[in-house]
């Protein structure tokens, strides 16, 4: 009897065990305004394969699922990738109502401290892209930042068309320049001298080059004014800057107006003499007769006019290669452009900043609960370290298993992490060739560069060199070298540093090869491999050599 009453006891304690750690389950309950959709799927929230918790039919603009699910992050799924992030707890009740239109905004929510949470989050997050859109419409809707990027556009335009018709007339003064040349050799006292058929020839293609580079500079004046006009709608604010337009756009016309008054008539003549000379060509009557007849024109036309044309060149040329004013106008344009997307910028900045410190101190009260998760990587890791650090360590206490937690738990505790740029460096401690141990820590307040060699390395061995000369400019400076040796033989290793002159003190190794300790703390595979840190200990920089190296020190000790 009494065996029975024990097996009987056993049997309710192994009941009542199983009914008090067993789930307890969930229920969601979910309104949906604007609603357009007819099912909806929970699903898993990360990982490669879809997996199916529950399912419903949206009914009356409404769902509902009985759950039994570990507290995770889960997924309502929609249909046609359109979804939204759910998080439950055992044993809560969730009700929510979304709106279909922006599944990212939880209208309300109830049962759930961790969609509140999410809730909260989610809303911040939405102020900041509804501040950025609508800052962003006022920008390009603002009359003033419409008005100076056109002029900027324009001004732009206006001085690159500038330079490329003084580059034109540059070539065209330079062409009567080997014209004069041509007419001297053919025509020294004004007289043809030799083959009419080949002088000809010689004066027509130079004519040609005249004219087709001046032509850009004629379709210019004709136009100029119908595409560029800086003068209506000037802002009273900015007279400094119109000051400096009109300067230029009046150094601009002087200067064509010398162009045009050194080389017009003459190109004009030009013109017809190519027209004579392609007609008599067409109707092949250019004989010897008129071919010296026409040569005859072009050089009663030099003797009357080039050497006019050719003295006002490096009067040009100088006015082109002074015109000081032409960068400046361009670059105060678009000055003013940058100073009025700088004030929305600087409104947005001022929101964001405001924003993310609530998102931040959100984050922090709700570090333990695993729907962090969700908002975490809006601070990238690489920038707030210690934030990750913190949230994954107090994930870690009470979801050590969670396949996110767990795999970023990991990635914190290995040494790829500890020694990632940004990081502060680990503390390394070993012996020097004397026995004395010598700490890396004692450094801090230099720029000091940890460097993992061997006496057996031929790339180390061959660095050295330009190791020991960085160290020799910049050591009075500031900087330290820290090298960890990867020798197994002490007599290699010091034998090296005496060879190769490294004279500095912090040499250290316990002589295990690749089995150094330092080696596998900071996750060294290979060497050399080297560490640049501040002035704090932190990891500003990994495997720099030659250039590279000397840049960067170079930066950090004269900060």
């Amino acid at each position: 009897m009494k065996k029975l009453k024990r097996i009987v006891l056993a049997a309710v304690i192994l009941l009542s065990n199983s009914v008090l750690f067993a789930q307890k389950a969930s229920s969601v309950e979910v309104n949906i305004l604007n609603n357009k959709y007819k099912h909806v799927d929970l699903i898993n929230a990360y990982g490669n394969e879809k997996k199916t918790y529950s399912s419903a039919d949206i009914v009356n603009d409404r769902f509902v699922m009985n759950l039994n699910l570990d507290n995770d992050i889960y997924r309502f799924d929609f249909g046609d990738n359109t979804y939204m992030l759910f998080v439950v707890k055992p044993g809560e009740n969730v009700q929510m109502t979304i709106d279909a239109e922006n599944l990212q905004n939880i209208v309300r929510v109830s049962g759930s401290p961790a969609m509140h949470f999410v809730q909260q989050n989610s809303n911040l997050s939405a102020r900041k892209k509804a501040v950025l859109d609508s800052l962003n419409n006022a920008l390009q809707s603002d009359p003033d930042q419409k008005y100076w990027s056109q002029i900027a556009q324009n001004v732009n335009q206006y001085v690159q068309t500038n330079q490329d018709v003084d580059g034109y007339l540059l070539s065209v003064f330079n062409d009567i320049d080997s014209l004069n040349t041509l007419f001297r050799t053919y025509a020294p006292a004004g007289k043809i001298k030799g083959d009419a058929d080949v002088i000809a020839t010689a004066f027509n293609k130079m004519l040609k080059s005249l004219d087709n580079n001046y032509r850009p500079f004629n379709s210019y004046l004709e136009n100029v004014d119908h595409y560029y006009n800086f003068t209506n709608g000037r802002k009273s604010n900015h007279s400094d800057y119109y000051q400096s337009l009109d300067r230029y756009i009046q150094g601009v016309n002087n200067r064509h107006n010398m162009a045009k008054s050194a080389l017009g008539n003459m190109m004009e003549d030009i013109k017809k003499l190519l027209a004579e000379r392609d007609s008599l060509a067409f109707n092949n009557l250019f004989d010897k007769k008129n071919s010296k007849s026409w040569t005859s024109k072009v050089v009663d036309l030099l003797s009357s006019k080039a050497n006019l044309a050719a003295q006002q060149h490096n009067a040009f040329r100088q006015a082109a290669k002074d015109d000081v004013l032409a960068n400046l106008i361009v670059t105060q344009a678009q000055q003013i452009v940058k100073d009025i997307v700088n004030g929305y910028q600087t409104q947005y900045n001022e929101t964001d900043s405001y924003i993310n410190s609530r998102l931040l101190e959100s984050i922090k009260e709700n570090k333990k609960d695993i729907s962090v998760l969700m908002f975490l990587d809006m601070f990238p890791r690489d920038q707030n370290t210690a934030l990750h650090e913190e949230v994954i360590t107090a994930l870690h206490e009470t979801y050590p298993e969670h396949p996110i937690v767990k795999e970023r738990w990991g990635i914190m505790h290995s040494p790829a992490y500890k020694t990632s740029v940004g990081s502060m460096a680990p503390e390394l401690a070993f012996k020097d060739p004397d026995g004395k141990i010598r700490k890396l820590s004692d450094l801090k307040g230099k720029v000091v560069l940890i460097d993992f060699w061997a006496s057996w390395c031929g790339p180390c061995r061959r660095e050295n060199p330009n190791v020991r000369r960085i160290y020799g400019l910049y050591h009075d400076k500031g900087f330290e070298i820290y090298s960890v040796s990867l020798d197994r033989d002490a007599a290699s290793w010091k034998r090296a540093i005496s060879d190769d002159k490294l004279i500095w003190p912090n040499h250290v190794s316990d002589l295990k090869q690749w089995q150094s300790e330092g080696a596998a703390i900071y996750g060294v595979r290979s060497i050399p491999a080297t560490f640049l840190l501040d002035r704090e200990g932190r990891i500003v920089a990994k495997d720099l050599r030659g250039e590279a190296l000397e840049k960067a020190v170079k930066q950090l000790v004269e900060q």
